[in-house]
């Protein structure tokens, strides 16, 4: 790929929608969002990443094959689990393990996470509402379209949230860090069924030795925070519409791949030159 440049402060047509996903990584940082979103430079997909995407992938099929009435015993689950790994491997591009045996390692690990769900009381016990339903709808207060994908709709009308994780969440705190989400996701709900939720539910898959499965549960979004949500929503926006993508250092730093090319950026200058690697 050749070198990459943008007009950070040139008003630019603004996104057709905006999703809770898109929204945080804007307001992360939005150098690495453009980077990841926009130039879509490419880079070796993270293990952890690999690895939480061929997880979800065995649950959505546990929770499809329970709502349609089809075989979601563990050995049926398992082979969806092998065949996501695989298959993600193949469509999103190398994945960066150190080696074959990390590789292996990967999968045992995978393959725990998803038992230990199977085996757990927080296991999807009834017939779902929705599997992975994607809505779009008219927001008050935002001036594009909010999507957004839910993993699971609970019978009552819970939207559930899978997020994976390497340490033991704090309640209060994965809640308050989620609330982007969780309360776009109930603004959806509403607007699409004139329903409120009686919950708003995070599901962490837990990767220590021994797998736990951590649910989270918050209470639904009153006018407040609706009003903060739509506000930092529509912040998202309004920021990619005016071309405002500049770095924003912080813990997420040490982890970025996009490092080299944020170091390219300057100010004053209105644009970013990078190569992919």
């Amino acid at each position: 790929m050749t070198a990459t440049s943008i007009v950070a402060e040139t008003p630019r047509p603004g996104p057709a929608h905006i999703s809770p996903t898109a929204a945080r990584s804007y307001l992360t940082c939005p150098l690495r969002h453009y980077f990841e979103r926009v130039a879509r430079i490419p880079k070796p997909t993270a293990p952890s990443l690999h690895l939480g995407k061929a997880v979800h992938a065995a649950l959505q099929a546990f929770h499809l094959a329970s709502w349609r009435g089809l075989d979601h015993g563990p050995a049926a689950i398992e082979r969806a689990f092998h065949s996501a790994f695989e298959t993600l491997e193949q469509t999103e591009g190398p994945v960066g393990y150190a080696d074959e045996a990390a590789r292996d390692r990967s999968r045992r690990d995978g393959l725990r996470i998803v038992a230990a769900y199977l085996e757990s009381p927080e296991r999807l016990q009834e017939p779902p509402r929705a599997v992975e339903v994607f809505l779009t709808e008219r927001v008050e207060g935002l001036s594009v379209p909010l999507t957004g994908v839910m993993d699971l709709v609970r019978r009552d009308a819970t939207p559930v949230d899978f997020k994976s994780a390497a340490s033991r969440p704090r309640a209060a705190q994965a809640a308050f860090e989620h609330e982007l989400q969780l309360v776009s996701y109930q603004l959806l709900l509403e607007a699409a069924t004139g329903e409120t939720p009686p919950a708003l539910e995070l599901v962490f898959l837990v990767k220590t030795k021994a797998p736990q499965v951590i649910k989270v549960t918050a209470r639904p979004a009153d006018a407040h925070r609706k009003r903060r949500v739509i506000g930092m929503l529509e912040a998202a926006v309004r920021g990619m519409a005016s071309g405002r993508y500049h770095p924003q250092p912080g813990m997420p730093c040490g982890w970025c791949q996009f490092r080299r090319e944020c170091a390219a950026w300057t100010p004053g200058r209105g644009e970013v030159e990078g190569r992919a690697q």
